[in-house]
């Protein structure tokens, strides 16, 4: 999609220790098709990573189920709060607004929509 030119976001987890290297960081990434946030919350952001993958294996397995929107929906939600959940029990300092950036949320509704983990599980509950 970035290579298609159609509009993306991004969310760059970076704390430098002084705020004029953290906005050029940013800056080098930022286009207007490619927008990027930039959040201190390294360890959240990181783990959202992860974590999108866990939740989007589940979402296959509803969608190759035939369990439905709605089932997929309460996953997605119930992920997410799963998701800030262990993030905040097992690293320090992770932000609950990480969970609501493109590195979250977003993150977490593309994968599970469309990402390689969700398809494999969906082929999976299929056989």
């Amino acid at each position: 999609e970035v290579a298609r030119q159609n509009m993306c976001e991004s969310t760059l987890a970076c704390e430098f220790g002084n705020d004029e290297w953290n906005e050029k960081t940013r800056q080098l990434f930022d286009e207007p098709l490619f927008r990027v946030t930039r959040i201190q919350d390294v360890s959240g952001t990181e783990a959202c990573g992860a974590l999108k993958n866990i939740v989007a294996l589940g979402a296959g397995f509803v969608d190759g189920l035939g369990l439905g929107g709605n089932t997929k929906a309460a996953l997605l939600r119930v992920g997410l709060l799963e998701m800030a959940k262990f993030c905040t029990t097992f690293f320090q300092g992770v932000e609950r607004g990480t969970f609501l950036e493109s590195c979250g949320m977003a993150d977490l509704i593309t994968t599970c929509y469309g990402g390689r983990n969700r398809r494999c599980a969906e082929a999976f509950a299929k056989l």
